[in-house]
């Protein structure tokens, strides 16, 4: 029997009602509902969430389970997306892949972070004014407990009201309340029992009449004013109150049908929900909804729940031990056959039967699941889990192989702790394998998950001294001893290294054959980025065959990072960040996003540039990746550097420092700004400090400085033929970046040498290499523009006004005004220009037409040949040839005609012959 109002809780009525207002109006928050079982706390919360849908709020509920990790939040997860209009990818973008991966038969694939797991569900509740209601927080795992957490610090500005139902136990949910509540993210609600008059108005609303004293004395004393208690004991006979709530839940049950009983106590064995289908299949019955119906009328059930968990408790409590076992394998039987991909369920089903053995066969297949999936302190929960129940050698052995291959996960999922965590389980597992007197080879496979995690957290010595203790030597061992001796980063190492990778990678698994290949593409990259890009294309290959999608992802971002060094394309990195987008590879993304935003800067494409710079340092600001938040407020500063905006680029580089961003970047960004000032004296002092910077054997990394500062010291004549050739001859002549400044410094060097002809060469070359770049191409045409007048080479007057015009348009008069100065001393005609650049038409503008192009393209309209226009507008007819080349790439038109078709309603102009 249930009273048809709330009764007694007018106060946290208020409160909660206050609390759905605020989230309303965009000021979320959370409040927890803390009281011992009966105490009303469901009650309670189902009437603020009606409360709150009333007012058009979407309310999405889960209730917790330690049988099932991750359930509440899956269940609402789940719950969004069975109503109409629920969020899609426009909304969630490359989070939607990741909350698909909460459910429990999620494949295995990519690993989330358990930040990336919490911001998915904070962007899914945040889509729209939300409610979210978590029951029994009490029974959450770590890692649902952490999502909360994280939501808990994310809510204030929020639509959102996280209202949560808990016990207050001293561990787990509890201290997490006590948190929240002191840092002010959450309000707690204590609920206590009923007074003797609140249970006298409980009591005449659940019968339609008033009670009696006496009999109102007597539910007060046994019920100790918990409501669901006086509800049960209301049920029975009033002249007979029963003794407990349990005497008065069991009245009812015994007044039902057999097979309604039967349902009932194949139902109990679940706890307060129950798979029907399980249920079912126990009972043998195909259809069960005629017991389910009677249960209901008898105020026991509530859909496929049962109305309070003290009705399963009373239920399954006067079962015989041997009654409940026989009860509990069949069910096993049944959830092993019917949800196979629930195993954690299934293993507190046979542990509930007495089959240890088969609950913890069940438990490492769901701990090695949940690995994969990347839920490291689920994995290692059900794993001791299974450790608890067994003694038993041959599944203790599997448990401990099973812990060993998801040790490496805790720094990869969990890195804040540098791998502590991993370490600790590591050495739990060493003791508990000795103790068993374990063969060698299980403590040499801890060993090396154990190394792994070093790899990972970057303890490179401990890692190695971890190996010298297993003793072993397989493809395994082969590739994370490699990794470990790469990481020392000495170059008298790198030759075993990469013996070492290129062993594993020759016999080991498909796995470890990723795994190397990614080893020898570090090693290779900084000596022969063709052969680097060949060790990336078989690791693709390698890992699409077999199906390894987080390998795949690593292997396509790879590819793009060394694309970029040797054409600086975006084709493969624009791939490789649309595969992360596809399954949510959030880290995958906001590294993509780097390489884009820094590859954008160099090809002068500063708006591409700074969207990804800032989509990056978005996601790894809300995700707390402080080292990836870092490299995006690197390219804010290197596009206020690029742009001579002092007071921008020192904001950023402030900002920088905050993250500890190396003293490498630092000084770039401010060299850069710099040369953008004319300061050429600071320019070289800066790039002087990255030198310094600098302690990491170059070969091993890429660096970004060195050409521009060749280009620099070259041009002042600063640096002769032995610097130049040391850098052109070293890895960094794959770079495009690099060999466009090299080229620039060998045509100045060859020039001042009185080579002309070479020179030029030299020079073809630069510009060859420079098309579609920004500063390697301009910065090179202002620097050896005057060096090429003063040696009698090139087409220096064409240079210098290419880049007085690109350096005007982009907002960098200082330079602009160089140009100007050495043009005017040559004689040069004085240039004139369009105020704002107000006559290039809007359409144009947008398509990145330039002010010189603009000029160029009045004239193709008007039918003049390129000989004819280079002669009216100061310049080589190959220049033209080079702006008309670029319009026909701007508006996207191939032919002459085309062009002139395209751009005539814009420009007007004479009506074709």
């Amino acid at each position: 029997m249930q009273s048809p109002v709330l009764v007694g809780r007018a106060e946290e009525t208020s409160a909660l009602r206050a609390a759905v207002t605020r989230a309303e109006h965009g000021r979320g928050g959370a409040v927890f509902l803390v009281g011992e079982p009966g105490i009303g706390k469901s009650r309670l919360a189902s009437e603020t969430a009606g409360h709150a849908s009333r007012r058009g709020l979407r309310v999405l509920k889960g209730r917790a389970s330690r049988a099932v990790p991750l359930r509440a939040l899956c269940e609402a997860v789940l719950s969004a997306f069975r109503r109409g209009g629920a969020p899609d990818e426009t909304q969630l973008g490359a989070y939607l892949p990741v909350l698909l991966r909460m459910t429990p038969d999620a494949p295995a694939g990519v690993p989330d972070p358990a930040v990336v797991r919490a911001e998915a569900v904070l962007r899914l509740l945040t889509a729209e004014k939300t409610v979210l209601l978590l029951e029994d927080l009490h029974e959450a795992d770590d890692e649902t407990l952490a999502v909360v957490d994280y939501l808990l610090d994310n809510l204030a500005d929020a639509p959102v009201l996280l209202l949560a139902t808990t016990r207050p136990h001293p561990e787990g949910a509890q201290r997490l309340v006590d948190a929240a509540t002191a840092r002010r993210t959450a309000t707690t609600l204590r609920l206590t029992g009923l007074g003797a008059a609140e249970v006298a108005e409980l009591a005449r609303h659940c019968l339609g009449e008033p009670v009696p004293d006496d009999v109102v004395r007597q539910l007060v004393a046994v019920s100790d004013g918990v409501p669901f208690v006086v509800e049960e004991l209301l049920d029975g006979d009033l002249r007979a109150v029963p003794p407990t709530v349990a005497a008065a839940t069991l009245q009812r049950v015994d007044a039902l049908g057999p097979g309604s009983r039967a349902v009932l106590e194949a139902a109990a064995l679940f706890g307060r929900t129950f798979p029907l289908d399980v249920v079912a299949a126990v009972v043998d019955s195909a259809d069960v909804s005629e017991a389910v119906l009677e249960a209901e009328r008898a105020q026991l059930l509530h859909g496929h729940q049962f109305r309070h968990a003290l009705t399963a408790d009373a239920i399954t409590g006067r079962m015989t031990p041997t009654a409940r076992a026989a009860l509990a394998r069949r069910a096993a039987e049944a959830a092993e056959a019917l949800r196979p991909g629930e195993p954690e369920l299934v293993a507190e089903l046979w542990e509930a039967g007495g089959e240890t053995a088969k609950a913890v066969r069940c438990l490492v297949r769901a701990g090695r699941h949940a690995g994969a999936l990347g839920r490291f302190g689920i994995a290692v929960e059900l794993l001791e889990r299974g450790q608890a129940l067994t003694d038993e050698p041959d599944l203790a052995a599997d448990l401990l192989d099973a812990l060993a291959a998801v040790l490496p996960l805790a720094a990869v999922v969990v890195p804040a702790d540098n791998g502590a965590r991993a370490f600790a389980l590591g050495e739990r597992l060493q003791q508990s394998l000795t103790e068993s007197h374990a063969e060698p080879r299980r403590r040499g496979a801890v060993r090396l998950a154990q190394a792994r995690v070093a790899a990972v957290a970057g303890q490179w010595e401990r890692g190695l001294d971890l190996l010298e203790t297993a003793g072993e030597t397989s493809p395994a061992v082969d590739v994370v001893k490699a990794a470990l001796l790469l990481g020392l980063n000495q170059l008298d190492l790198l030759p075993k290294a990469r013996a070492l990778a290129e062993r594993a990678a020759a016999t080991g698994t498909p796995e470890i054959v990723c795994e190397a290949l990614e080893v020898l593409t570090r090693c290779t990259r900084g000596q022969d980025l063709a052969e680097a890009r060949q060790h990336v294309q078989r690791w693709l290959r390698t890992a699409e065959q077999h199906g390894l999608a987080a390998w795949r992802l690593r292997a396509l971002l790879e590819l793009g990072i060394t694309d970029k060094y040797l054409t600086t394309g975006v084709g493969t990195l624009l791939a490789a960040r649309q595969a992360a987008l596809d399954t949510g590879a959030i880290v995958i993304l906001i590294a993509a996003d780097l390489h884009l935003g820094a590859t954008y800067l160099v090809r002068g494409e500063y708006e591409k540039s700074a969207w990804h710079g800032a989509s990056a340092g978005e996601a790894a600001g809300k995700l707390g990746l402080h080292a990836l938040g870092g490299l995006a407020v690197a390219i804010e500063a290197g596009i206020a550097a690029v742009h001579g905006d002092r007071r921008a680029t020192d904001r950023a580089l402030a900002r920088l420092r905050d993250h500890g961003e190396s003293e490498e970047i630092w000084s770039y960004s401010s060299a850069v700004c710099a040369l953008m000032e004319e300061r050429y004296d600071r320019a070289l002092a800066e790039f002087d400090e990255v030198e310094k910077a600098v302690v990491e054997p170059r070969i091993l990394r890429g660096t970004f400085y060195q050409g521009p500062r060749l280009l620099v010291r070259v041009a002042l004549g600063l640096a002769g033929r032995p610097e130049f050739d040391r850098l052109a001859e070293s890895h960094l002549s794959q770079v495009q970046l690099h060999r466009t400044y090299f080229a620039w410094s060998r045509a100045i060097l060859l020039g001042r040498e009185g080579r002309t002809a070479e020179a030029n060469a030299a020079a073809a070359e630069a510009l060859d290499l420079s098309k579609g770049l920004g500063l390697p191409r301009y910065l090179g045409l202002r620097l050896a523009g005057p060096r090429a007048l003063a040696d009698g080479w090139g087409e220096p007057l064409e240079w210098l006004g290419e880049a007085e015009e690109y350096f005007h348009q982009l907002g960098v008069p200082a330079v602009a005004a160089a140009c100007r100065a050495v043009l005017r001393e040559a004689g040069a005609p004085k240039q004139r220009r369009r105020r704002d650049h107000e006559t290039v038409p809007a359409a144009l503008r947008k398509a990145g037409v330039t002010v010189r192009e603009y000029e160029v393209l009045c004239l193709v309209v008007e039918r003049f040949g390129n000989a004819e226009i280079a002669e009216r507008l100061f310049l080589s007819p190959r220049t033209v040839e080079r702006h008309v080349a670029s319009l026909k790439a701007r508006t996207g038109r191939r032919t002459r005609a085309d062009l002139i078709s395209h751009a005539r309603p814009s420009i007007g102009g004479s009506t074709p012959m």
